[in-house]
């Protein structure tokens, strides 16, 4: 029988309370098996993969097993994406550094044009690359254009993720057990909670193109 009222209230919180902390202790826990560097992408994709999940309301699916099925099937590529926003962000470091050392040259204000741009675009790709390579099937550049793609089309939505990852990172600094216990499932819920709207407008826009599209041949 289903609690209902305030008691059936505390006992469905206190379920999510213990997905969100189970769901952070594996993510840390691979994140850590992977020696960081070579987990941190495949125990993000497979953060990803649960809490996509959970947004399309399969909330009682084993945790673990997805998790650790998504953990390792997608070990290699995820590890590849990793590498290559490892390298992109190495490239605007560098770029940073020669902007800084040309402050007092004509070009500085269009060189730091440029680096404000591909800072932001590399925020873009950081935010989504996890959402859209769970929801989607593409190919390798795809998912990095995808990402990009998605994230400057949905502005407003980038902005409220990173609004409300502020407020959750303030909040687990203020509190550090929190980042122990919440804060990256949390996030990653988030995320996915929003890029999933994105998702949905973006098929919508394109089955109103197709629809536009038969109808222009149609007359």
């Amino acid at each position: 029988m289903e609690m209902t009222g305030v008691w059936g209230g505390f006992y469905r919180l206190s379920l999510w309370v213990t997905r969100f902390a189970w769901l952070n202790i594996l993510w840390l826990s691979f994140t850590l098996l992977g020696l960081i560097f070579f987990g941190l992408m495949p125990a993000t994709i497979a953060m990803f993969t649960v809490t996509r999940k959970w947004v399309q309301k399969e909330v009682d699916i084993p945790i673990f097993q997805t998790f650790f099925k998504a953990f390792k099937s997608n070990f290699i590529r995820s590890n590849l994406f990793g590498i290559v926003i490892f390298i992109f962000g190495y490239i605007l470091s560098i770029n940073l550094k020669y902007t800084g050392l040309m402050n007092e040259s004509n070009l500085y204000p269009l060189l730091l044009g440029l680096f404000v741009i591909a800072a932001f675009l590399y925020v873009m790709l950081i935010l989504y690359i996890g959402p859209v390579f769970v929801h989607f099937e593409l190919s390798f550049w795809q998912y990095i254009k995808y990402a990009i793609m998605i994230g400057v089309t949905n502005l407003h939505f980038s902005i409220c993720a990173l609004t409300l990852l502020a407020g959750v990172y303030f909040i687990s600094f203020t509190y550090p057990g929190l980042i122990i216990a919440f804060s990256f499932s949390i996030s990653a819920y988030i995320i996915m909670f929003l890029a999933n709207i994105g998702f949905t407008q973006l098929l919508k826009k394109q089955q109103q193109q197709i629809e536009s599209t038969k109808e222009a041949v149609a007359s």
